[in-house]
């Protein structure tokens, strides 16, 4: 391994890499950050001339990102939240905080709390910049936490939690079965419901749903006919058609809206929905912030 003066690399060249690879763009990077294009530049090749690696190839008339680069992200984002942590202790002022506040959750699922949560945050500091990110699968929180591409989760609660994680309760809703009242009737029996052709998500990932793990349990299954990565193309999979969907009940103000809904016919637990963080993060002033204006917003609704 080439020795390499890691003393040259401190946290502002670290932040402008990361800019850069996030936006694949110098000029994109420099608006972000509020500095000029060439202190961008200036940075990258310093970092370039530093690791022995171009970082960044041009390809037409953009760039890509090296695969040391692809390496390198992950860990610098997982280093500048260390960094961060250290020194967020203390008192924190939303209005003097350049940074913006990005918020993984599954937000077509979540449309309704994700408005409110933007409402609150907008209502005490109302130039701040929020960055919804979606979530996809819940398996995904840890990584996405771990690696600091997003500063806070909101996801469906799963059995048990990393122990790199905390969280603390947001919300609950009721499973219900949405259908549309023009094509179909409601779901009155167990046969009924095991028999009928379901639209489904899918958000990539391995795990089961919670429904799919209760209807185990009792020997049953569902037929799914569909499966879709968001619940606003589910709604138009639904809308029209002989399938149902079985989601959060809250959907009928949102992707759902026009549709009827029924109740599952067998008893079904609620869902409920967390807040999660890094446990690094667990005495930030900043994220402490944060999470009373979230739980805030959504008790707030409830």
């Amino acid at each position: 391994m080439q020795d390499v003066d890691i003393s040259q690399i401190n946290g502002r060249v670290l932040r402008i890499f990361l800019a850069v690879f996030d936006n694949v763009s110098v000029s994109k990077a420099a608006h972000q950050l509020d500095i000029s294009q060439s202190t961008v530049s200036h940075s990258i090749e310093k970092l370039r001339v530093i690791l022995g690696d171009s970082l960044f190839i041009q390809a037409g008339r953009g760039i890509i990102p090296s695969a040391h680069a692809e390496l390198m992200a992950p860990k610098v984002r997982g280093l500048l939240a260390e960094m961060e942590a250290l020194v967020d202790m203390g008192d924190y002022n939303p209005h003097t905080d350049t940074e913006p506040f990005s918020i993984a959750a599954n937000g077509s699922t979540l449309a309704h709390e994700v408005s409110r949560i933007r409402d609150a945050i907008w209502q005490q500091v109302p130039d701040k910049t929020v960055i919804f990110r979606e979530l996809g699968s819940r398996t995904n929180v840890e990584t996405v936490l771990d690696n600091a591409s997003t500063n806070i989760a909101i996801t469906v609660r799963p059995a048990k939690y990393p122990l790199s994680l905390n969280h603390t309760p947001l919300s609950s809703s009721k499973m219900v079965v949405f259908y549309d009242a023009s094509v179909s009737e409601p779901v009155h029996t167990v046969s009924d419901y095991c028999n009928a052709r379901h639209a489904a998500l899918d958000f990539g990932g391995s795990g089961k749903s919670e429904l799919a793990l209760s209807l185990e349990d009792r020997g049953l299954k569902r037929r799914i006919s569909c499966m879709v990565p968001n619940v606003w193309l589910l709604a138009e999979m639904v809308r029209g058609s002989d399938m149902i969907a079985t989601l959060p009940s809250q959907l009928g103000q949102s992707a759902f809206s026009g549709l009827q809904s029924c109740p599952i016919p067998l008893p079904q637990a609620d869902l409920h929905f967390d807040l999660v963080w890094h446990r690094r993060y667990d005495n930030s002033a900043r994220l402490k912030w944060l999470r009373g204006v979230i739980c805030d917003a959504i008790k707030s609704s409830d």
